[in-house]
């Protein structure tokens, strides 16, 4: 398959609500294989994508719940067509979040701590998630894409480079 390169600002297609999608057949499962390498082949490490990141504007993203935030090798990805996010928790957690489609671009996000999803999977069964902490993150992130909506949009403050972010960093541990 060949390498899907993922769309970066100021693409349209990232401002664009993805297209409800009706049925799971062979398209829908080229685009989930498609999302699958674009997010494996990466030069920066993702931790999900959507579909309007790789240029198709269809409501299907791929969110990453790893197991330890010590070995970022395991994991499982979740495929979430139509998702919806259906309850949140009061509590809201701020971290940075990055994006692959905004290149070296970090910004402070106020999320939910805990969300309740609710989605198709690649087989066309209907899947309810309760995700917390990092992965309910991952999720919020992807469904704001799918609705045309960018992180970025949502920063607390000013973004920061890796750089800059790196120095913020070394300053707290030293």
């Amino acid at each position: 398959m060949e390498n899907n390169k993922i769309v970066k600002v100021p693409n349209k297609i990232l401002n664009t609500k993805c297209k409800k999608v009706i049925k799971i057949d062979d398209e829908v499962k080229e685009v989930i294989a498609k999302l699958r390498n674009a997010l494996n082949n990466s030069k920066v490490p993702g931790t999900g994508i959507a579909a309007n990141q790789i240029g198709i504007n269809m409501n299907i993203c791929i969110a990453r719940d790893f197991y330890s935030s010590e070995d970022e090798s395991e994991y499982t990805d979740y495929v979430l067509i139509n998702p919806e996010i259906k309850k949140t928790s009061n509590k809201q957690t701020i971290d940075w979040e990055g994006c692959l489609s905004i290149p070296d671009t970090f910004g402070l996000v106020k999320r939910y701590k805990k969300i309740k999803v609710k989605a198709l999977n690649e087989k066309g069964e209907t899947i309810t998630i309760n995700a917390d902490n990092y992965f309910a993150r991952v999720i919020q992130h992807e469904v704001d894409h799918l609705n045309g909506i960018l992180f970025t949009s949502k920063v607390l403050g000013e973004t920061k480079t890796e750089k800059e972010l790196d120095k913020l960093d070394s300053v707290k541990s030293s």
